[in-house]
């Protein structure tokens, strides 16, 4: 598959200037061929989120009977993919823009080698407004889900336990495409307890994405301190 002229220079600063966290890791569905090599082109930007899971972060709901945690991403504008990452434990450090889980800090202080079998299902919600999404919302459809991947690297166990998915839009049906919202990302583990560290990347070849550990606080990430 050959790159668009629109997306190529996003794509070209992104290899150029490297992406932090699990970016190098994450990759888009358009490939390339190099020296007769077809590989994977990086997204444009990469929004990542780092947070750690004890007793003091309590499940949101249920799947398939197992405890689930959400975090839910803003996406400012129509978009052609988004992909979503899940490893565990956190292999790298925030920095710059990454976003951070209070607990993140304290909880790799007191065990920074606990991790979990991550497993991870995106949606999107029917929230358009950005003036809205500390109101709430319904799933209006799922847009995937993943367990093991041998696209990232395998965890601690030398298992590759860690989740990838990839959603492009629909150019024929309205109600599939990648538009302006508020998506969600639930992870579980059907392994293993949820407990450890974890760093989530969304990757989109727009820029302005921005994750939360909830609606509250990602209306006060995107719409400033207007709750």
């Amino acid at each position: 598959m050959k790159i668009s002229r629109l997306v190529l220079p996003f794509v070209t600063a992104a290899v150029l200037a490297g992406c932090s966290a699990t970016g190098p890791h994450l990759k888009s569905s358009v490939s390339e061929g190099v020296a007769g090599i077809e590989a994977r082109l990086p997204y444009a930007n990469y929004s990542n989120y780092f947070g750690y899971v004890d007793s003091s972060v309590q499940p949101e709901g249920k799947y398939k009977g197992k405890d689930t945690y959400y975090l839910y991403a803003w996406v400012p504008a129509a978009v052609d993919e988004i992909g979503v990452s899940m490893m565990s434990p956190a292999v790298s450090k925030p920095e710059g823009a990454d976003f951070k889980h209070a607990n993140f800090t304290p909880g790799m202080q007191k065990d920074a080698d606990k991790f979990f079998d991550t497993y991870i299902v995106f949606d999107r919600l029917n929230i358009i407004d950005n003036t809205k999404i500390k109101n709430g919302g319904k799933v209006l459809q799922n847009l995937g889900r993943n367990d093991d991947t041998s696209e990232l690297p395998a965890n601690p166990s030398g298992a590759n336990y860690n989740s990838l998915l990839r959603k492009t839009t629909s150019m024929n049906n309205a109600s599939e495409a990648l538009v302006r919202g508020v998506y969600r990302i639930s992870f579980t583990s059907f392994r293993s307890n949820v407990e450890g560290s974890f760093e989530a990347t969304i990757g989109t070849n727009v820029p302005g994405v921005k994750i939360a550990a909830s609606l509250e606080e990602l209306h006060e990430l995107v719409n400033g301190n207007k709750l």
